[in-house]
Parts: structure tokens; C-alpha cells; sequence
């Protein structure tokens, strides 16, 4: 429940850690960044014709920073998206034989990736949705890269959590160079037994994070080879809000008092990731909003 105006305006405009009453509020200026964990596991996945494939998962997952002075935090009943970056090392023959050259995986591949964290709040499961960077297939080891995220976690109570990785679900659709299809192969990866099952913990403090409310609904409105336009929305907060701020693949690159921006400067056939942030009176930020993974289409 939260506490009445007067004391968290007050605990605003001084911009310090407060107590108040009989719980904990926190007004914030800096935002919460994502500390990656990360770790290799060997999966085997079911093949049409009764057979299993080994595949190698590097799975990297964005967990939040915000409390001060302590990884991997963040405050409870408060809304959270991890980010999830997954590399699979695999054989050709995941994709019916046909892994020469003139082959190509795109953002028409997708996978989605089963995670579980355990700790006071209970057990609490989720799942993150990938897309497939664009990759030309060589004759070379298969080396395929996927990002996307969670929708958002809100964890309950108090204390370390724990971040185990599921199972991996792909759905890959190889294409010729010229974009003509090659089918869909779907097959559903379970980790090998022996294996570590933490990716990593998130400790959850019981304070309310006083701040600008994160942007929802972000778009890409418009996007060429070497650009992308997007849009968002927000919803109001005790101050009106200063502008927002745009991350390209982790880094700041604008500030924009509108609820739609366009970058230009990129590179045709790659893949990205966007946030947005918005910033409030007093410099307060909020936690970034849902990223949303794109990528620029090649030159035609």
C-alpha cells in the first residue's frame, strides 16, 4: 500500500532513501540497468525420425539492478522484463541436410525458452519468446543467435531467487538467398541431465520504488535497411514526465520529449534491441519498459 502524498513527495524531491511509516519508500534517480548472467548448457533435441540432436545453448538473461550498491535486485510487486540472448551450436542436419551455401535463418525463426524462478515468492514460471538474428547458413559449424525477453515478472516477497533455465522450443524456417521457403522444422530441446540448473539469482527487497512509470507498447512504426522509427505510450505519474530516453543494444543513443523517435545509421541485415526509459522530474528514471527486438531487412 502506499503511503499518502505528503511524505512521498517529500522522499522525491530529497532524492534519498526514505522510511516512512511502517514501510520502506525509495525515490531513485539513476535507473535500473540489467546485470547479465550467463552460462553454457548442452540440450538434446527430438528429431522427426526418433533420433536426438545435441545442441550447445549459450543463454545469457538481463536481470535488474536497483537497489544500490547490490547486483541482481530489484523491489517486490514491481514490474520487471529480463532479457534473454541465446547462442545454439548445432549440425547441419537440424535442417534436413540442406546446410550448403545459399541458405539463410532470419526473424521468421523463432524460439522460446521455459524459465523458472524459485525462491519465497514460490515457484514462479515464465517463458521468454526469441527471434533469430539474420544468419547465412555456410558449410562451416552452425552457429545460430536469438534475442528476445520475458513478459513482465513481479516477484512477492523478500530474499534471493533463483533462475533456472527450461526447456527450449525451436522453430526454424531456412530459406534460399532469394527469400524463397524451405518448410518449418519444429523440435522441443530438453537440457542433458548432469548439468547446473541456476542460471542465476535475483535478490527481491520489500520497498516501493517511487518513480516515473515505464513506457509500454513500443512499436516499430517504419524500418529500412539502414533506419527504424518507433512509438510508445506511458501513463501518467505524480509529475509530468521530462522526455524519454532510447537504448540501442544497451547504450543511450537519444532523448526525446515526444512518444516516437528514428534512428539512422544502421547496418542492413542485423538484428537489435530497443528500450525506452522515461525520465521524470527531479532526473528520476523510470525501469526500462519491454524491449522489443528488430532487424533491419538486407539490401535488396
Amino acid at each position: 500500500m502506499r503511503i499518502a502524498n505528503r511524505p512521498l513527495r517529500f522522499a522525491v524531491r530529497s532524492l534519498v532513501l526514505g522510511l516512512f511509516c511502517s514501510g520502506m519508500v525509495v525515490a531513485v534517480a539513476g535507473t535500473a540497468s540489467a546485470t547479465p548472467v550467463e552460462a553454457g548448457y548442452d540440450y538434446r533435441c527430438a528429431l522427426p525420425n526418433g533420433h536426438s540432436l545435441p545442441v550447445r545453448a549459450e543463454i545469457t538473461a538481463g536481470l535488474p539492478d536497483d537497489l544500490p550498491g547490490r547486483l541482481n535486485s530489484m523491489a517486490y510487486l514491481d514490474e520487471y522484463f529480463i532479457d534473454v540472448d541465446v547462442t545454439l551450436s548445432l549440425d547441419h542436419s537440424v535442417l534436413g541436410g540442406g546446410g550448403g551455401g545459399g541458405l539463410r535463418i532470419d526473424g521468421d525463426s523463432t524460439a522460446t525458452l521455459a524459465m523458472t524462478f524459485e525462491g519465497p515468492s514460490g515457484t514462479t514460471t515464465t517463458e521468454a519468446g526469441l527471434t533469430f538474428a539474420p544468419t547465412r547458413v555456410g558449410r562451416g559449424p552452425l552457429s545460430l543467435k536469438a534475442a528476445g525477453g520475458s513478459p513482465a515478472l513481479s516477484l512477492r516477497r523478500g530474499g534471493d531467487h533463483t533462475l533456472h533455465p527450461g526447456d527450449l522450443t525451436l522453430t526454424l524456417r531456412p530459406e534460399l538467398a532469394n527469400g524463397r521457403p524451405l518448410g518449418t522444422i519444429t523440435t522441443t530441446c530438453t537440457r542433458a541431465p548432469g548439468q547446473t540448473h541456476v542460471l542465476g539469482s535475483v535478490f527481491v527487497q520489500t520497498i516501493i520504488m517511487e518513480r516515473p512509470n515505464h513506457p509500454t507498447d513500443l512499436s516499430v512504426t517504419a524500418l529500412t535497411p539502414t533506419s527504424v522509427a518507433m512509438a510508445w505510450k506511458t501513463q501518467p505519474w505524480w509529475y509530468p514526465d521530462l522526455g524519454y530516453e532510447v537504448y540501442l543494444d544497451g547504450t543511450k543513443v537519444a532523448f526525446v520529449q515526444d512518444h516516437h523517435a528514428t534512428l539512422t545509421g544502421l547496418i542492413p541485415d542485423t538484428q537489435h534491441r530497443l528500450k525506452i526509459v522515461t525520465r521524470g522530474w527531479f532526473n528520476l528514471l523510470s525501469s526500462p519498459g519491454e524491449g522489443m527486438v528488430f532487424a533491419t531487412p538486407p539490401v535488396r
